[in-house]
């Protein structure tokens, strides 16, 4: 039996009706955000369905917001994210009928200036992980609302005493466009005060990197809408295990493999399947799953074969990992 705690992330707005950042005290247990919206469910725009608005990810196309100050508290990790969704698909060259994902990268980066070098730079997530845009003639697989993707970064790169900058774009060629791009999330700024102060800009001249320069960075001011781009901070980890994975069981069926097993901990976020031949260095082989049953389909082409050794995976929200037991895949009877 999977036992499973709701327990929410503290999301900051950017900065209160008086244009202060926020002093609020932040909590022990659940992770703090810093975000334009108040929250990070409220960025329904472009990235769950309907007009994209060109809001695409690109390699030509960046997205910079300027967040306050981190709030004071005591933090042991630190996270960069944004919500993305709508990958997209293209007729294969041998199969026209069957649509194939259009691979590709996305990167984030911080400073304390609107300049984003090498060693601020950090790979986020890739098209095959994203949600897929469904296509109106065809079946598509991996269709779904946009997600939050987190890449950890040393906490010393974020400030408690000056503003984030935060920079996401794309390295991929093929991204120069939003019918070939993931699409960034949005939220409506309601906010007058805030719709005043400037904090988001949209940078169009770049080419695969993020602006190495301040210098005309903020190209495009936005005002009355908010990207999907936040900072999450993660108060030191218990004594306990947060997340314990248990009950891994896998199974051949056909040409795949199907794996499963339980979670539990508080704030759960999302599971995964990893093979290793030695138990030493272990690599994904499923998809990344967001929410139970954790039961995994996996294809001839990433089926482990006899002797490799399988587990469980799971992740909350603050960043901690669990594992399950391992399990070796059997060899075939005489």
């Amino acid at each position: 039996m999977v036992f499973y705690k709701l327990l929410l992330a503290v999301a900051l707005p950017a900065f209160a009706a008086d244009g202060l950042p926020p002093a609020l005290s932040t909590s022990p247990i659940v992770p703090t955000i810093l975000t334009l919206a108040p929250t990070v469910h409220d960025y329904g725009r472009f990235a769950d369905g309907g007009p994209d608005d060109n809001w695409y990810v690109g390699f030509n196309n960046a997205w910079i917001v300027k967040l306050p100050p981190a709030p004071r508290g005591e933090f042991a990790r630190a996270f960069i994210g944004a919500k993305l969704g709508r990958a997209k698909t293209r007729p294969n060259r041998d199969k026209p009928w069957v649509r194939e994902l259009i691979p590709g990268k996305i990167y984030m980066a911080v400073n304390q200036v609107p300049a984003f070098p090498n060693d601020r730079s950090f790979f986020l997530t890739e098209t095959s992980d994203m949600p897929v845009e469904p296509d109106p003639q065809a079946r598509v697989d991996g269709v779904g609302a946009g997600e939050w993707f987190w890449a950890e970064v040393p906490l010393s790169m974020v400030s408690f005493t000056a503003d984030n900058y935060l920079a996401i774009w794309s390295p991929t060629s093929w991204f120069t466009r939003a019918s070939s791009s993931p699409i960034l999330a949005a939220a409506d700024n309601e906010d007058p005060a805030a719709a005043r102060d400037t904090r988001a800009w949209n940078n169009r001249s770049i080419l695969g990197v993020a602006p190495r320069s301040a210098t005309g960075a903020l190209q495009t001011p936005i005002n009355n809408i908010a990207p999907a781009i936040a900072i999450k901070l993660v108060p030191p980890a218990p004594d306990e295990p947060a997340v314990n994975v248990a009950e891994f069981a896998a199974a051949r069926v056909g040409s795949k493999v199907v794996a499963r097993f339980s979670a539990a901990g508080e704030d759960v976020a999302e599971g995964w399947v990893e093979a290793s031949r030695d138990q030493l260095d272990w690599t994904r082989i499923s998809k990344v799953l967001r929410k139970p049953p954790y039961a995994f389909s996996i294809p001839a082409a990433k089926a482990p074969a006899a002797g490799t050794f399988l587990r469980g995976a799971a992740r909350d929200s603050s960043g901690q990992v669990g594992y399950s037991e391992a399990y070796m895949v059997p060899y075939a009877q005489n």
